[in-house]
């Protein structure tokens, strides 16, 4: 009797076993998985990326977070390629008029990336140099939502897409930044994950020091430091307003 029990509990703990290697063989699959499209370029994806895309359950996808991504939708990209003479707006200049009139000003993503074309020579550094160019720096405007983009062409792969999603929130004294997102790839990827990429538009921001020094003013009091205080994202068009809310 005490054999056959023995028996029975060595087969259920192989039996767990069994399942508890199943399992992390299926988690390894579906990272791994990611991981895959994470290299993939832009545009069309291939027969078999699709697939995995549309792929549901029950009506929900198995894969959410894998999306194509699609470059033609961001605004002024297509003409900055067509003609690289496109003369850009003064938009700091812009800005500056608007904090000293204390009115709001609005730029379109077209002009923004126009602008962005001129002032950023962006180069790859790092691991990636030698197997990737750099393309450009965009910004896509939606409702509510900044996407900062960086187009790499990655050898005998294509264009790729590495970005970072940003919210802008109210506060008491103005507002805040939330970078709630990123996209790599054809992956999208939650807040957590948006500082791996940190570090590329980190370098972007400290670049355009001189422009980000409108948005601040050190010598203000805490309660009014910020030269901008409201930011209002539509589709296609950001707006900055130096106006406090009492005003």
């Amino acid at each position: 009797m005490a054999a056959d029990q023995n028996t029975e509990t060595k087969g259920k703990g192989g039996c767990i076993k069994r399942l508890l290697v199943l399992f992390l063989l299926v988690v390894m699959a579906y990272l791994g998985l990611h991981i895959y499209f994470i290299w993939q370029p832009t545009g069309k994806p291939a027969e078999f990326n699709q697939k995995v895309m549309d792929a549901q359950v029950a009506g929900v996808k198995f894969f959410p977070a894998i999306k194509r991504y699609d470059l033609e939708k961001i605004e002024g990209r297509p003409e900055v390629f067509k003609d690289g003479q496109m003369s850009a707006s003064p938009l700091p200049k812009r800005l500056a008029t608007a904090i000293e009139r204390n009115e709001p000003v609005s730029f379109s993503e077209a002009e923004v990336n126009v602008w962005l074309r001129k002032r950023l020579q962006v180069k790859q550094s790092g691991l990636l140099d030698t197997y990737a160019d750099v393309r450009g720096v965009w910004v896509n405007f939606t409702p509510g939502e900044i996407e900062i983009v960086i187009e790499r062409e990655l050898q005998d792969i294509g264009n790729h897409v590495t970005s970072l999603f940003m919210k802008f929130e109210k506060s008491k004294n103005g507002f805040s930044i939330n970078r709630h997102a990123s996209h790599v790839g054809q992956v999208e990827l939650p807040g957590g994950f948006a500082r791996l990429v940190m570090p590329s538009f980190n370098q972007m921001a400290a670049e355009l020091t001189e422009e980000l020094k409108l948005y601040k003013d050190n010598s203000l009091t805490s309660n009014k430091s910020l030269r901008i205080h409201d930011v209002r994202v539509e589709e296609g068009k950001i707006t900055l307003d130096p106006r406090l809310q009492s005003q």
